[in-house]
């Protein structure tokens, strides 16, 4: 008797406590609400937002791609998955994202970083500008 009791406890325990899933997606940001995890800013800017799920399955929100790439830097923290706010205003897997750095593009702190899920809109975006096409993985510290 006590050991069912014993696994029905641990059941409902277990039940009560949802598994980290870091490819279910980015976590939720509610726009104008929610402070960036490492610069503490309102994330008012859909357009440069960010996002990821640390191993532990922490979820990490940022107002700027820049703040996303400083913070494991400053914690430790490793990101299991990592998000982009694409310029088209859709999420892009950081994996699939293809990024541009340029020197007039106003983001919230400054990092002039805009994500793209088309490889060929970043290019064009970046003549057009004067900035440069850069890897996701070539950025982290």
């Amino acid at each position: 008797m006590t050991r069912s009791l014993a696994r029905l406890v641990i059941a409902l325990l277990l039940a009560g406590c949802p598994a980290p899933d870091a490819g279910a997606g980015p976590p939720t940001i509610r726009w104008g609400a929610d402070a960036c995890d490492r610069c503490q800013m309102i994330i008012n800017e859909e357009r440069h937002a960010a996002a990821y799920v640390t191993v532990d399955g922490e979820a990490r929100r940022f107002d700027d791609i820049g703040c996303l790439l400083a913070r494991p830097g400053e914690t430790g923290e490793r990101p299991a998955a990592v998000w982009l706010r694409g310029e088209d205003g859709a999420w892009v897997a950081g994996e699939a994202a293809t990024l541009v750095r340029a020197p007039d593009v106003v983001t919230p702190m400054g990092s002039g970083l805009v994500a793209f899920a088309d490889p060929a809109r970043a290019r064009a975006f970046a003549a057009e500008r004067g900035g440069e096409v850069v890897a996701l993985a070539g950025l982290w510290p």
